[in-house]
């Protein structure tokens, strides 16, 4: 009606159509400007820095539907743009090029973007097992790149606030970590042999590790538990035979550590607790 008016009644040429979807958030009504009750932009930015979320918008066509996820999906969407920063040195294509460009500057200024951009998830992860304590925060970040340590938290900002605030206002509160106080001696008890001697590994690796208590280190730890295990070389590669035995030890670890079988990942949670209370849950007829 508008094009046939432009038209017929001003003789004029009507504007080039462009047809565009909506942005929408997973379980809500689509944003809209006439209706309440919808996540806004300034919703998402609590969460999504501002250039991973002007991202969002500029890797897709007008006409193609936008869904700000702000549950667990958030932080594959941060892989994504982490691993689009990493291809920017010559392996990313013209139109990623472009995308990423566009989103990490406008025509007044640049957005803020985080000098230091730890993933996401390790983030969450270690806000929540500390209780977002920051001087457990700076010293597990510290101990996630011993060869570049931050010098502070703003190194990791503004990320960090952002997964602070994910934490704090869309973490499933029964998806929270919790870490015990005392020794699970009911499942330590019930261990079978197999796990009592995987745990032994465990834990002899710990004094093994000495002050190489990092991230990197406790990783190859935990993955190299089940290959000792299985007699398989500690620097092969997955896929291994010793995938699933590797994810079934740290199922059953982070359960003696949480009273959960899910949490963050093992070598993460291992960083964020420490040597000492490590030992104190997993070995608990050792002497302090």
């Amino acid at each position: 009606m508008g094009s046939q008016i432009v038209r017929e009644v001003f003789g004029g040429l009507p504007p080039e159509y462009l047809a565009y979807s909506f942005v929408g958030a997973p379980g809500t009504a689509k944003m809209s400007s006439s209706r309440g009750g919808a996540a806004t932009p300034l919703d998402a930015l609590h969460v999504v820095e501002a250039p991973v979320l002007r991202w969002l918008y500029t890797r897709r066509k007008p006409n193609q539907a936008i869904t700000v996820s702000l549950d667990h999906e958030v932080g594959r969407l941060y892989d994504e743009w982490d691993a689009l920063g990493r291809k920017a040195g010559g392996r990313a294509t013209p139109w990623e090029t472009a995308t990423q460009a566009r989103s990490v500057r406008t025509a007044e200024r640049e957005p803020t973007q985080t000098p230091r951009p730890f993933p996401f998830r390790s983030l969450a992860s270690v806000l929540d097992v500390t209780g977002g304590r920051d001087e457990q925060v700076l010293r597990i970040l510290r101990d996630m790149a011993p060869e570049e340590p931050v010098a502070d938290l703003d190194a990791a900002r503004p990320r960090l606030d952002r997964a602070r605030a994910w934490v704090e206002e869309y973490a499933d509160e029964a998806d929270r970590t919790r870490v015990r106080e005392t020794p699970d001696a009911e499942r330590l008890a019930a261990l079978t042999d197999d796990e009592r001697e995987s745990l032994r590994l465990l834990v002899a690796g710990f004094d093994a590790l000495g002050g190489d208590w990092t991230l990197d280190a406790l990783t190859d730890l935990v993955y190299g538990v089940p290959k000792q295990r299985l007699g398989l070389p500690l620097d092969l590669k997955k896929p291994t035979p010793a995938h699933r035995p590797a994810r079934a030890c740290s199922c059953w670890s982070t359960s003696l550590l949480t009273g959960r079988d899910t949490g963050p990942r093992l070598p993460t949670l291992l960083l964020a607790i420490g040597p000492d209370r490590a030992r104190a849950l997993l070995d608990p007829a050792r002497p302090a």
